[in-house]
Formats: C-alpha cells, sequence, structure tokens
C-alpha cells in the first residue's frame, strides 16, 4: 500500500471493517500508528479504543471530499494521545486525560511520521503537508460562534480549510459518546462547517471592506 491508495481507502470506504481489513497495510505504511491498535483510553466519553475511535473519525468525515490530508488527519488526530496520558478520576472510576495531545500528535506526524513517508519514497507536496498539519493542530481547538475565533484560524488557513476543519470535529465528536457537552460541540461545528460559518465568513468580508472604506 502507498499513501495515495491509502488516501483512497480512507476517502472512499463505507464502513470501518473495510479499512481494518487494510490494518496490515496501513502500519506498513504508517508504524507510528500501531501505539494506537487496542489503546483503551479509560475516559467517560469514549466508547472505542483509540484505533477504532480514529476509524469511526474518518468514516465520519463526508466520503470522496477533494482533500486527502482532512482524511489522513481523521486517522492520526489522536496518534499522540498515549504520550500524555495523565491519571484521573470521576465517580470512583479511573477517568484519564490527555492534556496538550493535539500537539503530541501534530509533533508525532511531523517529527516521525511523515519523514518515515519520505525515507521511503512516499512524498506529500509542501501544501498537502501544511493542511495536514493544520488539522491535526487544531482538531481540538475550542470553538463558538463568536467572530474572533473564525478571524483566529483565518490568519493561518483559507476558510475553505476552516470549513473541513470543522468536518473534522464533527466527525471526532460524533466518534464519542454523545453526552450533553459533545452534542453541543457537534451542533456548533455542524454550523460553522455548513450555511451559517459561510454567513459568519461573508459577515467578516464586509467589515473588512467597511474598515478599508473608512481609511480612504
Amino acid at each position: 500500500m502507498d499513501i495515495r491508495e491509502l488516501c483512497c481507502l480512507l476517502k472512499y470506504a463505507e464502513t470501518t471493517e473495510e479499512i481494518d481489513g487494510k490494518r496490515e497495510g496501513i502500519l506498513g505504511l504508517l508504524p507510528a500508528a500501531e501505539i494506537m491498535i487496542d489503546y483503551d483510553q479509560q475516559n467517560w466519553t469514549h466508547q472505542y479504543d483509540l484505533w477504532q475511535h480514529s476509524l469511526h473519525t474518518v468514516l465520519g468525515v463526508p466520503r470522496g471530499i477533494d482533500d486527502d490530508m482532512l482524511y489522513l488527519a481523521a486517522l492520526l488526530h489522536d496518534a499522540g494521545k498515549p504520550q500524555c496520558q495523565t491519571q484521573g478520576e470521576r465517580d470512583g472510576k479511573p477517568n484519564m486525560h490527555y492534556y496538550g495531545h493535539p500537539e503530541k500528535s501534530l509533533q508525532l506526524v511531523k517529527r516521525e511520521i511523515v519523514p518515515t513517508l519520505e525515507w521511503n519514497g512516499e512524498f506529500l507536496s509542501e501544501t498537502e503537508k501544511k493542511r495536514l498539519f493544520y488539522y491535526v493542530a487544531f482538531h481540538d481547538d475550542h470553538v463558538s460562534f463568536r467572530k474572533k475565533h473564525l478571524r483566529r484560524h483565518l490568519k493561518i488557513a483559507s476558510f475553505e480549510e476552516f470549513q473541513k476543519l470543522m468536518l473534522l470535529q464533527t466527525a471526532d465528536a460524533k466518534a464519542h459518546i454523545q453526552v450533553p457537552v459533545i452534542e453541543e460541540r457537534v451542533q456548533i461545528c455542524e454550523a460553522l462547517a455548513g450555511e451559517y460559518g459561510r454567513e459568519l465568513y461573508q459577515s467578516i468580508i464586509e467589515e473588512k471592506k467597511a474598515q478599508a472604506g473608512r481609511r480612504i
């Protein structure tokens, strides 16, 4: 399996079983991902081990979007979790925390996964790497309906990339147990990935035009 075959699999698979059936090929290409297999997250909002959570996140991203890196990010977004597990407890039971896991995942992708791919003759373009790093780094970023959050993302990514990030965040959230805080996150991210997000973006554009007009 090469990187394009993997991305095609992630982009068009209809079940997690279809992806998992290619596990040997995936791990041959991405050996650093093996740590996710059977990794018990021990967190009250998670019903899947880390590997299965990642596969359900991949399947939660709409099929066939023309951005391979969105699907690769969905597979690898939590790969750094085992490096930052901290002990916690809820209702007398273990409840692990993973503070800073997006940064750990980003470091793993940047320093190990992408270099391993390149060592084996599998190359991503610079623009692909930029998108992959953005999606992984911000997959757990707090967002809301406030313009300041969108403005912050527009400093580092295009609006189209931001909306794809919201698709990833939605898929990630839906691969959790649907407690109220997760359901709220799904609602916000779905709205920002859709028409509401476009309206918010257009409002920001109009504000910029008005400010530019006042400076003339």
